[in-house]
């Protein structure tokens, strides 16, 4: 398994964001810890209610 210089920046990125800036959730804006793309975080309550949403329609 090669592991490539980009695949480590973006480790680091994503844990400097996590840990130390704190990204927000893109639906209500409280703190996110779930990563949907490259730029969009959201938080765990709202993950859960498109969870949930999902399974009723």
């Amino acid at each position: 398994m090669k592991i490539l210089w980009k695949d480590i920046e973006l480790f680091f990125y994503d844990w400097y964001l996590l840990h130390i800036k704190k990204p927000h959730c893109s639906l209500c804006g409280q703190v996110a810890t779930l990563k949907v793309n490259k730029e969009i975080w959201i938080c765990e309550n709202c993950a859960q209610i498109q969870s949930e949403l999902s399974r009723d329609a």
